[in-house]
């Protein structure tokens, strides 16, 4: 019997807080994100779609899905 390979990423988000696009004195506070993945099994593999949950510091997720990466 052949074992299905098992994939295996490493997901890394660094935020960045855009002081320059923030308001804060209006309650609006940007932030760009560099994401790195990086695949870590032992197969080759390509991701075809992502979903991110946003989370703020008031509690409230949004949900970012798509195709590709």
């Amino acid at each position: 019997m052949q074992k299905t390979p098992t994939y295996q990423f490493q997901v890394q988000v660094k935020p960045r807080y855009l002081a320059d696009q923030s308001a804060p004195g209006q309650g609006l506070y940007f932030f760009a994100y560099s994401i790195t993945i990086r695949n870590t099994g032992k197969v080759a593999a390509q991701l075809i779609s992502r979903t991110w949950n946003v989370n703020d510091a008031n509690g409230h997720t949004e949900k970012v899905k798509g195709l590709g990466v």
